[in-house]
């Protein structure tokens, strides 16, 4: 599980943390990110990503959250030819981690448009790159749907993995269950107790982190899941 002193620890001796450093005013390790948390409310969220808005802005300082590093480092650390981020957005980790490959949807002549590959994770898209990926991540992109296919977002991503692969998929609770008539309307203990049901039993799991502190943890996700695929009989 992710804890916030021992990874700073680990992490602020890295290369990526010096130019993190040097690229930003604030460097935050705090796995809570909800908008109360952030300088000006006023974000343009329709325009960017959370994620850019809060680490390029102009006029006031700049803020960026260390803490997917801590997950990209189960990816890194088999050292895979090619690192593959679905739903990229701004696309920012690549600049730290030169061999991720970022794919969004968007106009390519758009000036936000920073993917490498244009596409749409969709269910055509899914079943066509099955056991496809040798390394591959997702924060934040594949969570608009509502929260009773929770397992199924979970399993289509697993499947897009290749066998000895790896992968990590982040996701924001809240974006799921506001599209979700029946769950939304549940106790919060509820909704707790059905997605630990809908996730238990997950298949060649490294890591699950389910933090409910923060249900709308929008920059970085309050559900992380590390897979390691095993070899196919």
């Amino acid at each position: 599980m992710y804890n916030k002193n021992e990874f700073f620890e680990k992490f602020s001796k890295t290369q990526i943390y010096s130019q993190l450093c040097e690229d930003y005013d604030h460097v935050l390790f705090d796995k809570h990110f909800p908008l109360s948390n952030l300088i000006d409310p006023h974000y343009r969220y329709n325009i960017l990503t959370a994620r850019q808005e809060w680490a390029d802005r102009s006029n006031l300082e700049t803020i960026f959250s260390a803490v997917p590093f801590y997950y990209l480092e189960f990816l890194t650390e088999k050292n895979p030819s090619t690192i593959y981020d679905l739903g990229c957005g701004w696309n920012i980790f690549k600049k730290y981690i030169s061999n991720i490959v970022g794919m969004d949807q968007g106009p390519l002549d758009h000036k936000y448009y920073n993917a490498n590959i244009n596409g749409l994770v969709d269910k055509r898209y899914v079943d066509t790159h099955r056991n496809y990926f040798e390394s591959v991540f997702s924060i934040n992109a594949l969570h608009f749907r509502p929260l009773s296919e929770i397992r199924n977002i979970v399993m289509e991503f697993y499947s897009m993995i290749a066998p000895e692969g790896r992968g990590w998929l982040a996701l924001n609770l809240e974006r799921m269950r506001e599209r979700d008539l029946r769950l939304k309307k549940l106790h919060k203990r509820d909704v707790e107790k059905f997605v630990n049901d809908e996730l238990k039993n997950l298949p060649n799991v490294l890591l699950l982190d389910i933090d409910f502190a923060c249900t709308d943890n929008f920059m970085d996700g309050n559900i992380h899941i590390v897979f390691e695929k095993k070899l196919i009989n």
